[in-house]
């Protein structure tokens, strides 16, 4: 009667241990879920930064095609600057023929020189202003791209990660369950209580 109190306390103790296993492993699915879930995040990070690529190649296309109409602008201001040149020429040919208005016409040319000087600076100073923005187009497009590499191969490590931890888990709770089965059966061989299972 001792031997089957101590038996019954025994299985008492295994079931607990099993239930407690269940949890466990209730746990693990859990965890499994909530890792799931953070992979979607991280998909959804992805497709994200895929669409602001695709919003800064339109930005770098609408940069190109400003730099055309700048380019546009440029040529131009080159026209602009051959007509005043030639203007600077005729008015240079003014003053020899009309002597008396020379001081004028001097004032005159000086300004348009000043004028001319302007523009090339100017021209200067947007062609520098392009040669950033290519610059800056170039360095987020290699930024972008270099990001996107990252977080593939982080996804890609999360994944291993994941199906190790649940490979892992997995083999532990067999191995558990298993040696529960046996000491179960065990007991109630040496109890002589009939397996449900033989039934």
């Amino acid at each position: 009667m001792h031997d089957t109190d101590k038996i019954l306390q025994k299985l008492t103790e295994l079931n607990s241990d099993l239930k407690s296993l269940q949890g466990n492993v209730t746990q693990l699915q859990n965890g499994q879920a909530a890792l799931q879930a953070d992979v979607k995040e991280l998909q959804d990070g992805q497709t994200a930064l895929q669409n602001g690529q695709a919003s800064l190649q339109r930005d770098v296309k609408n940069l190109q095609n400003g730099q055309h109409s700048l380019q546009g602008t440029v040529k131009s201001l080159q026209e602009g600057q051959i007509a005043l040149q030639t203007s600077v020429k005729e008015v240079q040919e003014a003053q020899k023929s009309l002597h008396d208005t020379g001081e004028r016409r001097g004032k005159v040319l000086t300004g348009i020189v000043q004028t001319v000087s302007t523009i090339l600076e100017e021209q200067r100073t947007q062609r520098t202003d392009i040669r950033s923005l290519h610059d800056q187009g170039r360095s987020l497009h290699d930024e972008l791209h270099a990001t996107k590499e990252e977080l593939k191969s982080e996804i890609l490590a999360a994944r291993a990660e994941a199906k190790r931890d649940t490979m892992d888990v997995k083999a532990t709770v067999v191995r558990k369950l298993k040696s529960h089965e046996q000491r179960i059966d065990a007991l109630e061989d040496d109890a002589g209580i009939p397996h449900p299972d033989e039934n």
